[in-house]
């Protein structure tokens, strides 16, 4: 069981991507380090039609094996949708019809999906149910949370996933750092087991 566990590992991690976009005027950086052996955590990166870059981050409910074969799948059908529609709301919608129809009924994925527009410099996203996005201003020295309405993903059927479900878009200036994480990040305990928190995470982005 040990050693199929450290193959599932293997395999999860070899399915995340082996280097980060590289996109002039912009630094892209990524990890990902399992609590477990292995896990439901996920991030991806899609090229798109123009300048334009999908940036995706995901959490499936529960952890193990069972929640990397749900992480596998979720990622190939991002994969399969992102390319042929510049709309996160779209995206997602059509994530979650077919994750609905196939993962067990208590089990869901949160996803945060953004597309980056390097011309423009925009960051149109939409988020199922994930962390909020970080945005934080060198300019003006402050934090922004990108909290927009939705559902995880797995949870209900189309129209009702996708009415809940809200686009935004933000510019983005020199300077600026945008971060997605998964919950793995701020639900860390120490040996109190007080939680790492948001606010911390926030306070250490805006101190770097």
């Amino acid at each position: 069981l040990k050693k199929e566990l450290e193959i599932a590992a293997k395999v999860q991690l070899s399915l995340l991507p082996k280097e980060e976009p590289k996109i002039p005027g912009y630094e892209i950086s990524a990890i990902s380090i399992p609590a477990i052996g292995a896990g439901g955590d996920y991030f991806d990166f899609v090229k798109l039609s123009g300048d334009k870059l999908g940036i995706a981050i995901g959490d499936v409910s529960g952890k193990g094996v069972g929640a990397a074969i749900y992480m596998t799948l979720t990622k190939g059908i991002l994969q399969a949708h992102a390319e042929e529609d510049v709309s996160p709301k779209n995206v997602l919608g059509k994530v979650n019809r077919l994750l609905y129809k196939t993962i067990e009924k208590n089990t869901f994925v949160s996803m945060f999906y953004a597309i980056l527009d390097t011309h423009k410099h925009t960051i149109l996203y939409a988020r199922a149910g994930h962390n909020p996005g970080i945005l934080c201003s060198l300019k003006s020295g402050g934090t922004k949370l990108l909290i927009s309405k939705g559902m995880a993903l797995g949870l209900e059927e189309a129209h009702i996933f996708t009415s809940t479900l809200c686009e935004e878009e933000i510019s983005i200036e020199n300077g600026d750092v945008f971060v997605l994480y998964t919950d793995g990040f701020t639900e860390a305990m120490n040996e109190r087991h007080e939680e790492f928190s948001e606010d911390r995470f926030v306070k250490l982005i805006e101190n770097n």
